[in-house]
């Protein structure tokens, strides 16, 4: 028979007296809220397995803390304080680039936003003041409008007209961190360019906080900070206007033609300073993400890191080469026969070619004037490829020149060792005549070419071409930096005998047409290089004034055809405006 009976309490305030096996019902208090309910009588085995449940519960709870406030306390406490304080880093201002004439090519600001609520508003720097010294908001406190962050920016004013020579910079990878331990994650680091070659000095040191936040993260005190240290500011030896100049020069031709890829580098070639160096297509600094699948390679720098087959402005390295060896002289004359055999192969020179002509009897001079590729199949036979390599490398080919900028290509200058370990198969006398007219296996970069031209201009000898003049710590004094010249290389009278060669391409009954009505005298060469697909690659190089060269300039084009015609324009529009401006 079950009794019923008002619940008199709580199960929480039940006695051990009233929870009695023996009594069939709780004590006599009304609990109204939990109505009237009924129960068995229970039986004294469950009573001590309930309690025997509750000892095991509490000895358990108190193993846990014992664990938690001795075994692990003291790492608990680490733990509890690390919550406590945190470590609020600021990323460091990047030095400025600017160029010799004092135009900013990249710099860094700060940026302002105000956020609450999963709102992000962005304000100025005078906002952000004003609302800290209200107490609305802060970067050390949540206020009444919420919290105020703070982003560096990279900027680049210029867009594309600079972006091979400043490269941009980008979230720091996992490979950084493998190469330089002390990034942080959220470090930004230079990528191609000035910002990659010199990220440590732009990079700076950023500031850093340790504030005491309370349990929901907001900011209670400030227990100590250590202002940051803007990066160093690097000066280029561009001349922004001709950079501006050379880019809308190349550009334009590049549109007239429908072509996309070129390049334009300019130099002074006693000292190597580059004043301009343009590649085409360009790209944003300040957004590459569309650029980086674009199918033309708009980050690739195409007049360090693009190697391609000279043509025939490699011809000076061959007749150097002949002069220097003694196997020619200036009397050395070869009868150009519009083609000639040589194992049942047939070279023949440009000009019979395409228009079915002859340029008669020649010395080196007048050879180089015409290009003519009769007289140099023959100069090569006489030279042989050791003498090319030899003095292809004394001129800077098949090597980096070692300008200040990463991702720049060595080229090939190829000999029998070569070929028997790359193509498994022999030298023969036809890869030598190539050779000397700038075809065959040779691939050079634009700027191996400048240097070339710049060797010629400065009386024969090697510069390295760099672009930093000087850096800026802003603690300390400005350091000023520069290129190497080596000694002469040749003798004189060879380089003599080039130069006028070269004069005389860029005069009436040269190849470099574009250079004939002239009001200034240039010593030039033309290049047409053949590949195995498409239209040739077109080249100009060129250093002018003639007497006393202040530039040495290098253009190439892309699949453009013929050097003079393509390439040649492009390097007279730039020289009219640098000797009508400078």
């Amino acid at each position: 028979m079950v009794r019923k009976k008002t619940v008199p309490r709580l199960w929480s305030g039940i006695s051990r007296a009233e929870f009695s096996p023996n009594r069939r019902i709780f004590g006599s208090h009304n609990l109204a809220a939990f109505g009237e309910y009924t129960f068995d009588k229970i039986s004294q085995k469950r009573v001590r397995a309930y309690e025997l449940l509750i000892y095991l519960t509490v000895l358990l709870f108190l193993i846990r803390l014992f664990f938690l406030t001795v075994v692990s306390g003291s790492q608990n406490r680490i733990l509890a304080e690390n919550n406590r304080v945190r470590l609020v880093w600021d990323e460091p201002l990047r030095g400025k680039i600017t160029t010799s004439d004092g135009v900013t090519l990249a710099y860094s600001e700060e940026q302002y936003f105000l956020e609450k609520d999963d709102v992000r508003q962005k304000i100025s720097e005078n906002q952000a003041k004003e609302l800290t010294v209200q107490g609305l908001a802060g970067e050390d406190f949540f206020g009444d409008l919420g919290k105020i962050t703070r982003e560096t920016v990279r900027v680049y004013p210029n867009g594309g007209i600079g972006a091979h020579l400043t490269g941009y910079t980008s979230l720091v990878q996992e490979d950084d961190l493998a190469i330089n331990p002390k990034l942080s994650g959220t470090d930004f680091v230079g990528r191609l360019g000035i910002e990659e070659a010199y990220d440590n000095l732009l990079r700076g040191e950023g500031s850093r906080k340790i504030i005491e936040v309370d349990a929901q993260g907001r900011t209670v005190s400030i227990l100590g900070q250590s202002e940051g240290i803007r990066g160093t500011d690097i000066i280029l030896s561009v001349d922004w206007q001709l950079q501006k100049k050379a880019y809308e020069a190349l550009l334009s031709q590049l549109q007239k033609l429908h072509l996309d890829s070129g390049g334009v580098i300019i130099t002074e070639p006693e000292s190597g300073r580059i004043l301009s160096m343009v590649s085409l297509p360009s790209f944003d600094p300040s957004d590459i993400g569309r650029d980086v699948a674009n199918e033309n390679a708009p980050l690739f720098n195409r007049v360090i890191s693009g190697t391609y087959p000279p043509g025939s402005v490699f011809k000076i390295v061959s007749a150097f080469a002949g002069l220097e060896t003694g196997k020619i002289n200036r009397d050395f004359v070869v009868e150009d026969v519009g083609v000639f055999e040589l194992g049942g192969l047939r070279f023949g020179n440009w000009y019979f070619l395409t228009y079915g002509g002859r340029d008669g009897v020649l010395k080196l001079d007048r050879a180089i004037a015409r290009s003519n590729d009769i007289f140099f199949y023959r100069l090569g036979e006489k030279v042989g490829v050791s003498s090319l390599h030899e003095f292809s490398q004394k001129l800077g080919f098949g090597q980096k020149t070692g300008i200040d900028l990463p991702g720049e290509a060595n080229g090939l200058v190829p000999d029998e060792v070569w070929k028997v370990a790359n193509l498994g198969d022999s030298w023969f006398l036809g890869d030598t005549l190539h050779m000397a007219i700038g075809q065959g296996f040779v691939l050079t970069t634009p700027i191996q070419v400048n240097r070339m031209t710049d060797f010629v201009a400065n009386g024969g000898r090697i510069v390295k071409p760099y672009l930093v003049t000087s850096v800026k710590p802003q603690n300390g004094r400005e350091i000023v930096v520069g290129g190497a010249v080596g000694e002469p290389q040749v003798k004189g009278e060879n380089i003599e005998l080039i130069t006028e060669g070269m004069k005389m391409a860029c005069e009436k009954g040269g190849t470099g047409w574009p250079f004939f009505e002239a009001k200034y005298k240039v010593g030039c060469k033309t290049g047409t290089a053949e590949k195995l697909q498409g239209d040739p690659h077109a080249w100009f190089t060129a250093f002018a004034p003639f007497d006393e060269p202040k530039v040495a300039i290098t253009v190439i084009i892309e699949n453009g055809g013929e050097g003079s015609s393509v390439a040649g324009p492009v390097a007279r529009e730039i020289l009219d405006w640098y000797f009508s401006n400078r």
